[in-house]
């Protein structure tokens, strides 16, 4: 029996059956390939199925070298399944002595209006190959063809792209996901809409795809802000990024796109949209472009550690906000991301068998961490020790604040992160540290390394920075998980970090006047 191959094209779904070899002289064609309308899932193989028996009954019967067509007529066999339908008999139809050729099948009998749609395709696509073998029904009356049916419930299956994204979208919202994961799956999922138009969704293809993804490695940086690009849409910013040659993107976020839409494709497969995944086969940008977790950059210099934390540049750029000030040194002798010291609060900060230090949770409004393993407790380093931060902590619980950096804004739903890391990428920028994509998560890079350097193992290290699950040995610094019999150990791997910079002092009451009530929110990004 000839093997169904479902083809997804933009006009629908489709079945290609490979004509054997031994025939194919007779038939003329290498394959057969017949439309299955508006069926999806089981209703489309349970049809295909069929269709493999009828065509493999012909093929047999050109086997043994009979090419007539006897028997009763399939198109009226056809009409009268479709009649039956028209006026509502169709609960159950029966066909007697159905015959294609010498292909004889007895009585067929069909239960309800979907069996009678799947018969009549079969029926259609056996009448079409005999016509491909150069063979004739025996003549009849012209007769105006009756009209076609389309089952409303199948045609509701068959969404528009938009709306499929719409509901995925309610969906995330519905599931409480993080409000980055909602903002990025829906500025990777406009892209797609906006190069490959509203088709149905159950057309995508490996072509759409393509096309998407050329569109993310030409699509230009902060796209949405930029006078040339902000008014334009989705096609136009493509087309103008291409002629203006704009830098392509990283490979992890060209991968980052795809993980998006890869989500997205497994939403329509699941609700049975989609009978394949357009993906498949498509192959990653890198090597590791699959590990969702892969973090870029690299690590700070000495010379751009001592650029800034120059006592009076750093002075002068910290002077209005405690977060300017505590964020960069936690971030250099902790290797915490921005986001998890930016969102901490004054209870985070704890005393745990005699050692101070800060955990890294999700147990207060507002909090998030990458993933489970990242919760952790991080000890304070000595220098960040003598340097008063506690005294700063004392004095934001003194003033009444929950948060332990009050100014910094959420606004957005991204984090408490986003602003500070931006306020200091403009800050290095400024102290000569320009490399693109050069920021505060340098510091994290920055961390690792001088450990490492130190001799320090990768478990030894991994248990700082949050990736160790502490079960298994970590790879690229894998995973972690909080234990509190190894804080001595993560004291004496702490101690061991040396990055050659001194940090400024911290003087009591520094921030007194901005811990007043609730502070202004710090909204500067350009100081």
């Amino acid at each position: 029996m000839p093997k169904p191959y479902f083809l997804s094209r933009p006009s629908g779904l489709y079945v290609r059956f490979r004509v054997p070899d031994d025939v194919r002289h007779k038939v003329g064609l290498r394959f057969i390939v017949r439309a299955l309308g508006p069926l999806r899932g089981d209703s489309a193989r349970l049809l295909a199925a069929r269709q493999a028996v009828a065509l493999s009954a012909v093929f047999d019967r050109l086997r043994k070298g009979d090419g007539e067509m006897a028997g009763i007529d399939p198109k009226k066999l056809i009409e009268s399944a479709e009649r039956s339908l028209a006026d509502g008999s169709a609960r159950e139809w029966t066909g007697t002595d159905v015959q294609i050729g010498g292909v004889r099948f007895g009585s067929v009998t069909t239960h309800g209006a979907e069996d009678t749609l799947d018969f009549i395709a079969t029926m259609k696509a056996a009448v079409e190959l005999q016509a491909a073998l150069g063979t004739r029904s025996p003549p009849e009356p012209a007769a105006p063809a009756p009209p076609p049916i389309s089952p409303p419930a199948v045609a509701s299956a068959e969404p528009k792209l938009s709306k499929a994204i719409e509901t995925y979208l309610a969906d995330l919202e519905a599931a409480k996901r993080d409000r980055k994961t909602i903002i990025e799956s829906r500025h990777s999922l406009r892209i797609l809409l906006g190069v490959i138009g509203d088709v149905p969704s159950s057309t995508l293809s490996q072509d759409h795809a393509r096309t998407f993804f050329d569109a993310v490695r030409h699509w230009p940086s902060n796209a949405t802000k930029r006078p040339e690009y902000r008014d334009l849409d989705v096609a136009q910013v493509v087309a103008l990024s291409k002629t203006n040659a704009e830098p392509e993107p990283a490979a992890h976020t060209i991968n980052k796109h795809r993980q998006r839409l890869s989500a997205f494709v497994q939403s329509l497969l699941a609700a049975r949209v989609l009978a394949h995944n357009p993906l498949k086969g498509i192959v990653w940008m890198t090597e590791h472009a699959a590990d969702a977790d892969v973090e870029t950059g690299r690590a700070f210099t000495t010379e751009e550690l001592q650029a800034i934390f120059d006592k009076d540049a750093f002075g002068a750029w910290a002077k209005k906000y405690p977060h300017r000030f505590w964020g960069p040194i936690l971030g250099l002798y902790s290797g915490a991301r921005v986001t998890e010291i930016a969102q901490l609060y004054a209870a985070d900060i704890e005393t745990i068998d005699g050692v101070p230090g800060f955990h890294i949770t999700r147990r207060f409004d507002g909090q998030k961490i990458k993933n489970k393993q990242s919760k952790r407790f991080v000890p304070l380093a000595k220098p960040v020790i003598d340097a008063g931060f506690l005294d700063y902590v004392a004095e934001v619980r003194q003033a009444g604040h929950e948060r332990l950096f009050p100014h910094l804004p959420n606004s957005t739903g991204l984090g408490f992160g986003r602003q500070l890391s931006r306020q200091f990428s403009t800050y290095i920028k400024k102290r000569g540290v320009a490399d693109s994509g050069v920021g505060f998560h340098a510091f994290r890079h920055t961390f690792a390394t001088l450990l490492d350097k130190a001799g320090e193992s990768m478990e030894a290290i991994s248990r700082l920075t949050g990736h160790w699950d502490g079960q298994q040995a970590p790879s690229t610094l894998g995973k972690f998980y909080i234990h509190r019999e190894t804080i001595p150990l993560r004291v004496a791997t702490l101690a061991k970090f040396a990055p050659g910079v001194a940090v400024p002092n911290y003087t009591r009451g520094q921030f007194a006047k901005s811990l007043t009530a609730s502070g202004p929110v710090d909204r500067d990004s350009e100081e």
